[in-house]
């Protein structure tokens, strides 16, 4: 398993998320306020206010709590560079605010990388090329190009909304969906969620500035929704991230457990090459 791959992996499972011949196919989201306008066109500017509160306490509400967490499942990654590794197994355990213990291994069970995030430091275990990176978080979010804290990874792992400020627009619904749009500084966040329930079908996060050289699009579907201890979590998340190339992911969920005790094993063998 080559660094750069193992980096990939990295960022793809946390933004913002094998070895058989079955492609990974992504479905690309469709988001009403795309092609439909806003919904400043049928509803008063104090009706729209109260609709938009109205769904940010809803969607807000779905939010997941947990003191740990631990998940087993199955991942499967493919980019326009040609690199395409299917049926990577993946643990993943975490202690909220504190750490995330990722573990990738490839046939037989045979592990290919280990991965440690603290609120200080990134840690990689390359078990493949003999190699371990370390780095405190300033230097990691360079390395992995991301710009989130632990517990924004976090969210992102478990499935709760991420990049969703205190005001929303854009607001336009369906008999299924509701899709709105949330401002950041420095980007845009598109979210579908079901009409019903307001658990998140889709999200898209994108520069806000959309004429930046390399204007970044991260797009996250969520899918085969079942309850765990009361939560109402996605089994089945797709990832698509186009920035300099184009990376999908897909992530099948085998089991999910909350608030049980939980390590973060992270031997680190004396021979191994330091990067």
């Amino acid at each position: 398993m080559e660094q750069k791959a193992v980096l990939q992996i990295v960022a793809c499972l946390f933004s913002l998320v094998l070895f058989s011949c079955r492609a990974t196919k992504i479905t690309r989201a469709t988001f009403p306020s795309d092609t439909t306008g806003s919904s400043k066109d049928a509803l008063s500017r104090e009706k729209e206010a109260a609709l938009a509160k109205s769904i940010l306490e809803k969607v807000r509400a779905n939010r997941i709590e947990y003191k740990t967490f631990s998940a087993e499942l199955r991942m499967d990654y493919d980019d326009d560079r040609g690199k395409r590794m299917n049926n990577l197994g993946v643990n993943i355990r975490m202690e909220y605010d504190s750490a995330i213990w990722i573990r990738v291994a490839g046939p037989a069970n045979i592990e290919g990388a280990r991965i440690l995030v603290t609120k200080d430091s990134i840690k990689i275990v390359n078990r493949l090329e003999g190699t371990v990176t370390l780095r405190n978080v300033q230097e990691g979010q360079e390395m992995l190009k991301l710009n989130m804290d632990l517990t924004t990874l976090q969210d992102l792992i478990v499935g709760n909304a991420v990049f969703l400020s205190d005001s929303i627009s854009n607001i336009v619904t369906t008999q299924s969906v509701i899709s709105f749009a949330s401002m950041q500084p420095t980007l845009v966040s598109l979210f579908n969620v079901f009409a019903d329930d307001y658990v998140i079908q889709q999200c898209r996060i994108t520069d806000r500035d959309s004429t930046a050289a390399n204007n970044r699009v991260v797009e996250l579907t969520y899918g085969a929704h079942k309850v765990v201890d009361g939560r109402k979590i996605a089994f089945q998340r797709k990832i698509y991230v186009e920035d300099k190339s184009v990376v999908k992911v897909a992530l099948d969920f085998k089991r999910m457990e909350f608030n049980k005790p939980q390590s973060f094993p992270f031997p680190v063998p004396d021979k191994y090459t330091r990067e």
